[in-house]
């Protein structure tokens, strides 16, 4: 076998180089170990043989040197030695991790010793994939994991736990986080070792799960979420296959711990929403400062004021959002009914109207001072765009189960649209949830239901139109009256002056993800002929080929039964070498007569099947020749340029059968006859006055407005279609 020479040049690194200047090397060093794949997995010798292969004895020296290095006195030696085990163990496989105990003793030493935080997380990552490759092996699970995890474990919560005389400071967030992530990922595979320090992993965690303003510092995301993440799969731990009890235990104590939030948060209004969970609210002091938390040593940190009160609210909500995303080992019982009565309590309270004196028709408290009062209305959104994620991630859960509770998710998310259209990740939020609910709703929405629907389709459609142009004129470009001036030169330039909006990207792919499923879930006869133009026209000037398919497969019906004009023209110039598009252009199939021809045709004899197998082989013909004659060329080519034999055989197909017995009024023989065979597919679009459809039931704008009075006589951007059978 011959030696990679990444396997020389690694070795002579690692001899040749300091240990101090190793660290910049790490980047390469790394490299190398990758491409020396076979000679670390390859069965290992005694090295000490004549007759061994060189390169295990490159590979026994490479180890060697990571060892000497691990336990060096050199911390950057330290670290990179750490760096390059990690890689080792992962390239080579079982024949590495054979002889990986006494590395795994030397990275849990860097942990008690005094190195960099970056050296320190950089061993509990090598570790946790170490204990996680081993779990295939049992002997692996015998010899190294078993003996060293606890001391694992022990290590990494003294490297996170505060202590009085420590500082809360020196914890940065990326050791807390590495920990969290390699506790979350090793608890499922060896439950009994972490059965013992359940209780401190869940202290551990606590500070971060719903961090608000008044903590002594600042907590990134992806920390809460490794919290989070933790501590719902610390259920497992439980003895005797409990674990589907506690994880439900658990749950309904966080709903619990919600609703007693919401107590303190939601104080400055009257609520009229009763619980159907069976939850009796605690009285509110509304004299003394609104705080909440700390009232056991259970709960969670204490929070003071309506920011930090909304901030623990949401948290919370997030924490409920991931015990229903988080798969579990074993089935769970999902309290359903007090999750679903905390969302309809939520979002049964909604912002006060700005027009009617900030009060609108909530009912507030009058012993609640203003500042508060105005906190919670700014506030509020953030708490609905939880509470959306938290439906979302139900639908996601039970998957069709959640049809008994869509009816009354889509009437939440209505009657809360108005309070929160104006925040962007609300619609963003309201957006996907309705493309989650909609298809298990479809038609089965009534037409009141549908017309509540309308401010989200108009606010997606404007989402999409603001995207796409990204300016807009505003209102204050009226007239003036005449005889009036005035003194500021900036109004004098209002008119002319366009703002530019910036529309959030998650919005506008939530936007475009809900336009096809409003074209084709919800019940088109519902729909108001002016609305149906608006998201055709949307469709349209965004490129959305889904909703442009979406609206050509359910076409709008007029009250005069027509049908309105396709998109379909639209699609094809957009898109004209998209398969979709191919197949409603030319589907391999007969033409479709118009209704007043049906009956005929289902009295001709069945010699004419013929026809159908004689035009399947000309079109195979032609598409063979296709190489050598442009498409252009080819449908244009005399009749003596095709080869005899397809105009023998397309002829004698068609006088095959007997052919006087064929209708004269049907249209089917001299159709067949005067048919093009298409040669090939386009590649350029054709102008739109060249391209004609089949619309028996073309029904223009005109007749729209004389069949529906809704309409508001918008132009529509398809082209008009004439009648075949006028």
């Amino acid at each position: 076998m011959s030696i990679p020479s990444e396997l020389r040049i690694l070795c002579l690194r690692l001899t040749s180089t300091p240990p101090n200047d190793l660290p910049s090397l790490v980047p390469s060093l790394v490299q190398y170990v990758l491409q020396c794949q076979i000679p670390l997995s390859a069965p290992s010798v005694n090295s000490g043989k004549a007759d061994a292969p060189q390169s295990a004895v490159l590979v026994h020296k490479l180890k060697t040197q990571l060892t000497t290095l691990l336990n060096g006195k050199s911390a950057p030696g330290r670290f990179a030695a750490i760096a390059l085990i990690k890689v080792v163990v992962e390239v080579g496989g079982w024949e590495i991790l054979r002889d990986a105990g006494s590395w795994v003793r030397g990275l849990l030493s860097i942990l008690g010793k005094p190195d960099s935080s970056a050296a320190k997380e950089l061993s509990i990552v090598a570790l946790a994939k170490i204990y996680s490759m081993t779990h295939q092996y049992q002997t692996l699970v015998r010899e190294i994991t078993t003996p060293t995890l606890p001391t694992f474990v022990t290590s990494c919560l003294n490297l996170i736990s505060s202590k009085p005389s420590m500082n809360t400071l020196d914890i940065t967030p990326s050791s807390v986080e590495t920990v969290f992530r390699s506790f979350a990922m090793l608890l499922p595979r060896h439950t009994t070792i972490f059965r013992p320090f359940a209780s401190q992993i869940r202290a551990a965690t606590r500070p971060y799960l719903a961090c608000t303003l008044c903590d002594r510092s600042y907590v990134p995301l992806s920390v809460k979420e490794s919290a989070r993440k933790l501590t719902v799969v610390l259920h497992q731990t439980v003895a005797k296959n409990g674990g589907g009890e506690e994880w439900g235990k658990a749950v309904r104590n966080l709903v619990q711990n919600i609703h007693m939030t919401a107590d303190q948060v939601f104080r400055a209004v009257v609520e009229d929403w009763e619980s159907t969970a069976g939850y009796i609210a605690e009285p509110v002091n509304v004299n003394e400062e609104l705080s909440g938390g700390a009232r056991t040593p259970e709960d969670l940190p204490r929070w003071t004021g309506i920011d930090a009160g909304i901030e623990r609210l949401v948290g919370l909500l997030e924490f409920l959002d991931e015990y229903l995303r988080e798969a579990t080992p074993s089935a769970v019982t999902i309290p359903v009914g007090p999750i679903f009565d905390l969302i309809t309590r939520i979002l049964s309270i909604s912002l006060p109207s700005p027009t009617d004196s900030n009060s609108g028709s909530v009912r507030l408290h009058p012993a609640i001072d203003r500042d508060e009062k105005d906190g919670l209305w700014a506030g509020l959104p953030n708490v609905f765009v939880s509470v959306l994620h938290l439906i979302s991630t139900m639908s996601a859960t039970l998957g069709q189960s959640f049809v008994s509770l869509a009816q009354g998710s889509l009437d939440l998310l209505m009657w809360s649209f108005s309070s929160g259209k104006n925040h962007q990740d609300f619609r963003a939020s309201a957006y996907s949830l309705a493309c989650n609910i909609l298809p298990l709703l479809s038609q089965s929405l009534d037409k009141s239901r549908v017309s509540k629907l309308v401010p989200i389709m108009r606010a997606c459609c404007k989402d999409l139109e603001t995207s796409n142009s990204g300016i807009s004129n505003p209102e204050a470009s009226k007239s003036q009256p005449k005889g009036s001036s005035s003194q500021n030169a900036d109004a004098l330039l209002r008119g002319s002056i366009s703002t530019i909006f910036v529309v959030d990207p998650e919005v506008v792919a939530a936007a475009s993800s809900l336009l096809p499923v409003l074209l084709s879930n919800l019940p088109q006869a519902y729909l108001d002929i002016s609305m149906r133009s608006q998201l055709e026209r949307t469709a349209i000037l965004g490129r959305n080929k889904e909703a442009m398919l979406a609206s050509i497969l359910n076409p709008f019906i007029g009250k005069n039964g027509k049908a309105l004009s396709s998109v379909l023209p639209h699609i094809t110039r957009e898109f004209p070498d998209d398969d979709c598009v191919e197949i409603l252009l030319r589907p391999r199939m007969p033409i479709i007569p118009a209704g007043h021809t049906t009956a005929v045709l289902d009295d001709l004899p069945e010699s004419l099947d013929a026809e159908d197998d004689i035009m399947d082989s000309t079109d195979e013909v032609v598409v063979s020749q296709k190489e050598g004659v442009d498409a252009q060329d080819l449908q244009s080519t005399s009749e003596n340029e095709f080869p005899t034999p397809l105009r023998e055989n397309f002829g004698a197909g068609l006088n095959a059968g007997s052919r006087e017995n064929i209708p004269s009024q049907s249209g089917f023989e001299q159709s067949a006859m005067s048919a093009e065979i298409p040669a090939a597919r386009f590649t350029k679009p054709l102008p739109l006055d060249q391209r004609t459809m089949n619309a028996d039931t073309a029904m223009t704008y005109d007749d729209a407005e004389e069949s529906d009075s809704d309409s508001d006589g918008s132009v529509h951007l398809t082209m008009q279609l004439d009648s075949d059978s006028e």
